[in-house]
């Protein structure tokens, strides 16, 4: 078996769980005896079973109630993004608070929606020219013990501005609370830490944060004062981390205390059986879009179209649909050559999730945030942004994309910005003919275009799951049984291990070292930018060294954001592969600002209960100076070992940056094909 197969085994659970796996095994055994259909299996009604079962219900509705909060979160960034302010208020509790910046404490729902009213100049919607972009990334979200509360950290990236008058780049960190109501979550408290608001003309080297955090409590008195004083850049802050001082991933949850009057019924088991597969299914229709984005990172264009449906649709709005795998391919080529190409930089961030699975029915659909850095070297480099509204279809057990519908919102030159100048298209946008026309207008941000949603509001229009029992599982209760605890525990390992690699990042952007050094093993390494191999907690801890002293100082930008996961875990659930992206923001305010993107191919052990690196490896794709860009960037070697603090070991992998272009192997075979795509 492939050491990376998706398919969890039962070696490495923890003793209990696995001598209920067995008790439910045995009971499967002797109910789906001869002349008992698989549909009609059951297991038998004992107190054990009745325990294991409402432990496994409890972490399969922990996980849910994750799906939904990751949710909630970016429905509020996807509504900002368009300036309707009545939908974002909707999210909230009644009474919840925001905290926007330095603005100040605004309590109730109520006031709330006058906050971003007055935000929005009293106006609902974006004026044509307008960009708004509120990008929600890097969540870490702990659960309450009793499943009815939560904290969330995430980082927003904010492109906004006025096409002919201004644009802006803004980040900073969130601390939020949320609350379950009736079954629905909602935001309890919103909290933004503004790292900078500078303008796009000479970014963070040469600004100072432009608004001091502050945005409408001038023209809106706050509730409250600040509940915290803090510097904006170029000050430093390390934001109240809600993880910090503890374990990211999951701990361990008990049985529910009634658990023994609950009976266990066929009913009872299809359920939860449908629960653990919308989990498996929902992870894996987002990998398979975050593959499809590193496919067309590289240009590797029969890979990202062997991702579709036969039938599927590849639809640009404004240009045209393209219908049928084959035609897809031909779309794709028609961007450029096929494989890695000198001088071209594509990078697709698939970002900011919205996803929602029919496990039944096998379908799905997805809104997702596109954030591209696109150059040709020597001739243009540019920014885009847009919204993907996608689907997605069960085939043979295996998911695939059935329908590609991607809405440019902004397309802008790099040496301009989105304040000065609008492109309708990348010009790495092809010529090529489509099948048919694109219907309705054009969605740049010209037009002030909101493209469509798939979803309902997740608190005004939630739909509660419905407890009807779901029609019976063909498959043994043995199997079945089994299968649900493989989906829930890979799922709980997923989860864990992005936890860790975004509180990585959240670490690494603030020079925590030493909080930073827990995430590993013992016997854990790093290695980063070709400085060598560095052994052993006490070596990964040195080479954090290499970036400067622990703690932020004044002037200094270090914003390292980590995403787009696709995580692996191997069959015995003690190891596991993670590819994510790098995307750093770094400077020294008055001199230098400078843009950092790569990969990790990072490697993850399960001992004594937690997760923890093994391996940390990031190549990186570029450094690229500011006031430079990628079009006239030039060749230069990744930072190496740097002899005032050796490595233990030389480099592993050699990698040159961009106008070179390189292919981070993937640690992942095809997840429609099941070849490889690192040999090219």
């Amino acid at each position: 078996m492939n050491a990376m197969d998706p398919r969890p085994a039962r070696r490495g659970l923890p003793a209990a769980r696995a001598a209920a796996l067995a008790v439910l095994a045995a009971s499967a055994l002797l109910a789906g005896c001869k002349g008992a259909s698989p549909a009609a299996a059951t297991v038998e009604d004992s107190a054990a079973m009745r325990e294991h079962i409402a432990l496994l219900e409890a972490r399969a509705a922990r996980l849910a109630d994750i799906n939904a909060i990751k949710r909630l979160q970016r429905s509020y960034g996807y509504y900002l993004d368009e300036g309707q302010w009545n939908d974002v208020a909707d999210l909230f509790a009644a009474d919840a608070t925001l905290e926007i910046g330095k603005d100040g404490v605004y309590r109730g729902r109520e006031r709330i929606r006058e906050y971003f009213r007055t935000f929005g100049n009293g106006r609902e919607g974006l004026a044509p020219g307008q960009l708004n972009e509120h990008l929600q990334v890097m969540p870490v979200i702990t659960l309450s013990s009793d499943g009815q509360r939560a904290q969330g950290t995430w980082r927003a990236i904010i492109l906004a501005g006025q096409l002919g008058r201004e644009a802006w780049w803004s980040e900073g960190p969130y601390e939020n609370t949320y609350v379950k109501e009736d079954g629905v979550w909602k935001i309890a408290s919103l909290r933004w830490f503004q790292t900078l608001w500078v303008p796009y003309e000479g970014g963070w080297a040469n600004n100072a944060d432009a608004n001091g955090a502050r945005f409408v409590s001038a023209r809106l008195p706050p509730d409250a004062p600040p509940t915290l004083d803090y510097k904006t850049w170029p000050g430093a802050f390390t934001p109240p981390f809600h993880f910090r001082g503890r374990y990211p991933g999951l701990e361990p949850l008990a049985a529910p205390a009634d658990a023994a009057s609950h009976a266990v019924t066929p009913a009872r088991i299809a359920r939860l059986a449908l629960q653990a597969q919308a989990l498996a299914d929902q992870d894996q229709v987002e990998n398979l879009q975050r593959i499809y984005g590193y496919y067309a990172d590289k240009g590797l264009w029969s890979e990202a179209a062997a991702l579709f449906t036969d039938d599927a649709e590849l639809h640009v709005q404004g240009r045209g649909i393209f219908r049928g795998r084959a035609r897809i391919l031909e779309y794709l080529r028609a961007i450029g050559p096929e494989g890695l190409t000198p001088g071209r930089l594509f990078d697709q961030m698939q970002l900011q999730p919205v996803t929602h699975v029919d496990a039944a029915a096998g379908t799905a659909r997805s809104r997702w945030h596109v954030f591209s850095q696109l150059a040709r070297h020597g001739e243009f480099h540019e920014w885009s942004t847009g919204v993907m509204e996608n689907e997605y279809r069960r085939e043979d057990g295996v998911w695939k994309i059935s329908r590609l519908h991607y809405f440019p919102t902004m397309v802008s030159p790099y040496e301009a910005g989105w304040g000065k100048v609008s492109l309708p298209f990348s010009r790495y946008e092809p010529a090529i003919a489509p099948d048919a026309p694109s219907p309705g207008p054009a969605s740049h941000y010209e037009q002030a275009f909101v493209p469509p949603f798939h979803f309902r509001h997740p608190v005004r229009e939630a739909a509660i799951p419905a407890s009807a029992a779901p029609a019976p599982v063909a498959e043994s209760a043995g199997a079945l049984l089994e299968r649900i605890e493989r989906q829930v525990t890979a799922a709980e390992h997923r989860h864990s291990i992005e936890n860790i690699q975004t509180t990585y990042g959240y670490y690494l952007a603030t020079l925590l070292w030493d909080d930073l050094t827990e995430l590993f093993a013992d016997d854990g390494t790093i290695e980063i930018a070709m400085r060598g191999v560095y052994a052993g907690k006490a070596s990964v801890r040195r080479n954090l060294n290499l970036y400067g002293q622990a703690g932020l100082d004044d002037g200094v930008l270090h914003n390292h954001m980590q995403f787009q996961q696709v995580i692996d875990v191997s069959p015995d659930g003690t190891r596991a592969n993670l590819r994510a992206r790098a995307l750093s923001m770094m400077g020294n305010f008055g001199r230098n600002a400078t843009w950092m993107a790569g990969t990790y191919e990072n490697e993850f052990v399960y001992r004594d209960g937690r997760w923890k690196f093994i391996k940390d490896q990031q190549v990186n794709t570029y450094f690229a100076p500011y006031e430079v860009g990628w079009k006239d960037l030039p060749q230069r070697a990744p930072p190496g070992i740097t002899a005032s603090n050796p490595p233990d070991a030389p480099p592993s992998m050699p990698f040159d940056l961009y106008p070179k272009n390189f292919l981070v192997p993937f640690h992942y075979p095809h997840p429609v094909t099941g070849t490889g795509a690192a040999g090219r």
